[in-house]
Parts: C-alpha cells; structure tokens; sequence
C-alpha cells in the first residue's frame, strides 16, 4: 500500500493560513494533553508550587473553550470569517513567524526531553518556565504568522471587536463557571442526583451501598461523595455561558423568549441527566477498572469534554430549529471539505489525538481502547478519500529499505521492559484491529501531517531552510512516541525520504514497512509493549 503523491497538489492558499493555524491550535492542544496529561501525567500535590500547578492545568479547559467559542463565532459570523480570510490573503504575515510559533511549541514539550516523564512533578518550575515561554511564543508566532498586528487592529475595529471579547469569554469559562455555580447548588438538587445515580446503579444490576446524610455511594470496595459541585452545575454552567454567547451574536433574528424559556431548560435538564450517567459510569470504573483512573483520569478529562460536547450540541440544535429564528436562511452551498488537500493533512491528525484522549478518559490502560481508534482513523480517512485517492504512487527501493532498517533498529534497541514484558495475550479482534492501525492508519496520518503538512510549510530555499524545516517536523515528530530519541531519528530519515522525490508516498511506505516489522515482532514473540 502506498501514499498519496502532494508534489503536484497545490499548496495551501494565502488565505488557508487562518484554516490551518486553527487547524493546528486544536492538534497541538491535543498533543499537549496527551503528553502531560497522560505520559507525564503530573500531579499537582506533589508539586513544589500546586496553585500554579493547578493554573496551568486549567489551561486545558481554557484552550477547549477557546476553541469551542472561536467555532461558534465563526460559524454564526460567516461574513466575518470571509472578512478575515481575505485580509490574511491581502496581507500575510512575515512567513518567519512560523518559526516563532514552533520554537515555542519545542519549548512546551523540552521539559518531556529534559527531565523524562517521570521526574516532571520534581522539575515543575522550570517546567512551569519553559511551559509559560513556549506559550507566547507559540500564540504570537501563530498569530502574526497570520497576518501582520496592523492588519488583525483594522479587522477587528471593523468587526466591533467582538472576537476579542469571544476569545476573553472562552478563556474565562472555567471561572464564569464557578462564579454562576453557587446559583445552582441546591440541597434539594443534590439530593435527587444522589437518588438517581443510585436508582441507575441498581437497575445495572449493582448492590449499591449508600450514606445518605454525607451524599457517599459506591459499589464494592469503590466510594464517591456527590458534594454540590458534582450535582451537575459545571456542566449547567457551560450550557447557560456558550447559550448565552449564541443568543448575543443572534440577538436581533433570534425569538429570545422560545429560547431562554423551552430550548434552555430543556438543555438544562439534558446536562443534568446527562451528569448522573457520567457519576454512574465513574463508580463503575472505580469497582471495576481502577480506582485511580476513575477519580484522576475519566474525572478529569471526560467532564470537561463531554460538557462541552453537549454545549456546543444544544447550540447546532437551536441554529437549525426554525421555530426559535424569525426569518428562514438560505441555503449557501460549501465548497467540499472532503476534496480540500489541507484538511486532509491536518484534520485525521487531529481525529488521531482526540481519539488519545478519549481512550485515556475512558480505559485505565489505553492500549485497550485501540479498536475505537482504528475506527475513528480509519473514518477520518474513509471521508478525505477524495482528496487521498488521486495521489498514489509506487514507492521508491530506497523508501523499501528505509523502512527495513527503521523496523530492525527500532526493535533492536527497544527498551528492556518493553522487549522482555510478556503480557497476555488480547483477543484476535484486538490484535487484527492494533495491525490496521498500526501499520497502515497510523502511518498515512502521521506523514500526512508531519511532512505532508508541516515539512512542506516550513521547507524553503536553501539548505539551511531544508534542515531547520526536517529537524524540527522529525522532533515534533519525536515528541509523539515514548522514545522521543529514536522517534526523532525515525522522522529525519523519513523527512529526507520525501525531500528526494517531493512526494509522500516514500515516507509513507517507508513508515508503514517499519511498523509493519515491528508489529510482527511483536506478534510473533508476544511482546506487545512494542507496539
């Protein structure tokens, strides 16, 4: 199997800058939970400084929000967005920002090479410094990459500043939520919700063993304490804040009663119904996965992505329901995503990510969740086939003993635990599904957005241009594997691979025969921890 060819396909236009760079901003938040939330997984208690700790940790939620008010805005202010487009088309910014946004983004994941993911929590001021330089410098260089600070003053005087102040809220959601939270916390609301959660474990069939007066439920060896700020109220708070945020940008079309009296108590009630299975399923995990990961993983990321993906839900229902609108929209035909180059590179990666973080939420060892995200790469793929379809070519012998060599040494010096742990061995399915993903999913969307995307941005005239473009994909590359080292290694010699030819089906198959050497090591000898 071979990957699609990009030499010939055009390049992403002037005014794709603003698509990719938000692109980019959801992958790398993705990237930037994977590693600190589940490599490094830092603990804040045993911190040298846990307020701060805990600060940069809500940085995820607050990039989540961000994010998902930047969708809203744009989506409601279409005009706005083509505005935008346009002058980042007549006005690009300085292509050397680029280099800015990604120095910062090596400087957020050095403490991972510097200090290894175990000794994160013992290095945490620096860690902290890095963190917070990488930062800014990430967020300017992405900026103005886009387009020159004069331009993004003219835009936004034209549109009423009305961005700042969606980016503003969407950093604050986490603290709005808190501050609208004591308005929700009733006795009588925590009450029914402890009622519920324990009506919903019996009729899974669980004994359930309860203290009413202090709100403790649990099955087996496994307690929780539904206090008030677990009754739902984050997540009411995320409803009222992004429905009050829709209801501002459609104030003069929208029917504000209809709204606020049918849509939001309905998406209230949904939210809080919604919280009680979230409480059930976590007892759950506790009993009967782990309770470390109920309380520290599914608690921790599955609140704020669920909440927010019902948020945003309740939103797309109240656009497309006529009755809450006084006048109809027409129908305004898109150009097809499926057929657009740059989402095809950027999109499945992020699909890839975000399947990360769903199975580390979810299975207290990831690895178990694979199957669901073989079906989500493979679904990202399957919808960018048109894009993908026309790009084939046979790969190069040199790209044939590339991968060869990649496999071997990649097996060679794999870690003792990693070579000598024998685990049992999963069942057909899982292995069948691990193959697909491994050798051929993960492969395509990883070339696709490190060389295909990411190379190719960066790469310019001149060999100085051409080392800095492979040397930073390959570490960026390196950070998304356990061994950041030999991964590194592995995305020069694929970065090289595709500067021979200009085209990516030569990294790609040099990718997928590695994986594929490595995968049947693994099958072979039961040795999954390579894999």
């Amino acid at each position: 199997m071979t990957g699609p060819d990009l030499a010939s396909s055009p390049g992403p236009s002037r005014p794709a800058r603003l698509t990719a760079m938000i692109a980019l901003a959801v992958a790398e938040l993705l990237l930037v939970i994977i590693a600190y939330q589940v490599m490094a997984s830092i603990e804040c208690r045993l911190t040298e400084v846990e307020a701060a700790c805990r600060a940069v940790r809500s940085m995820t939620a607050r990039g989540l929000s961000i994010l998902t008010v930047m969708a809203i805005y744009f989506w409601l202010r279409p005009d706005a967005y083509r505005s935008l487009t346009k002058t980042t088309g007549d006005t690009p910014g300085n292509a050397r920002w680029i280099w800015v946004h990604f120095a910062g983004l090596a400087l957020i994941f050095a403490p991972l090479a510097l200090f290894g993911v175990d000794e994160i929590n013992k290095s945490f001021l620096p860690t902290l410094l890095f963190m917070g330089l990488g930062s800014l410098f990430t967020i300017l260089g992405g900026l103005f990459w886009v387009t020159p600070l004069r331009s993004w003053r003219s835009w936004m005087r034209s549109d009423s500043y009305l961005l700042p102040f969606a980016l503003l809220l969407g950093f604050l959601v986490p603290d709005l939520a808190n501050l609208i939270r004591p308005v929700w916390e009733w006795s009588t609301l925590s009450s029914l919700t402890f009622f519920l959660v324990f009506l919903t474990l019996v009729l899974f069939g669980f004994q359930v063993s309860v203290d009413p007066p202090i709100y403790v439920i649990g099955i087996e060896d496994f307690f929780v304490q539904i206090a008030s700020q677990c009754s739902g109220v984050e997540g009411i708070a995320l409803i009222t804040i992004f429905m009050g945020f829709y209801a501002l940008l459609m104030r003069p079309d929208l029917r504000q009663k209809r709204f606020w009296l049918i849509l939001y108590p309905l998406a209230v009630f949904t939210s809080w119904l919604f919280n009680i299975l979230r409480i059930s399923v976590l007892i759950i995990i506790g009993a009967r996965i782990s309770p470390e990961h109920a309380l520290n993983g599914f608690h921790s990321y599955a609140g704020w992505l669920m909440f927010t993906a019902l948020a945003l839900g309740v939103v797309v229902v109240a656009h497309q329901a006529r009755w809450l609108h006084r006048t109809t929209r027409p129908h305004k035909p898109r150009a097809a995503l499926r057929a657009d180059p740059l989402s095809a590179q950027i999109i499945p990666f992020i699909v890839m990510m975000l399947s990360g973080v769903i199975v580390s939420a979810f299975w207290p060892t990831p690895a178990e969740g694979y199957p669901l995200r073989t079906a989500l790469m493979a679904a990202a793929l399957l919808y960018f086939l048109p894009a993908l379809r026309g790009w084939c070519a046979l790969p190069s012998k040199t790209a044939i003993a590339t991968g060869c060599a990649i496999g071997v040494l990649w097996i060679v010096t794999a870690p003792v635990e990693s070579a000598t742990s024998n685990t049992p061995a999963p069942d057909a399915l899982w292995i069948a599904l691990r193959l697909i993903g491994t050798i051929l999913l993960v492969p395509l969307i990883e070339e696709l957005f490190f060389r295909g995307y990411i190379l190719r941005r960066l790469n310019r005239d001149g060999l100085i241009w051409t080392v800095i473009a492979v040397t930073v994909s390959s570490i960026l590359f390196g950070l998304l594997h356990d061994r950041i080292l030999a991964g590194t290694l592995a995305g020069i010699a694929f970065g090289c691979l595709y500067l021979q030819r200009k085209r990516l089906a030569d990294p790609i198959a040099a990718h997928m025969i590695a994986n594929a050497l490595i995968a049947i090591m693994a099958l072979l000898t039961e040795k999954w921890a390579l894999i």
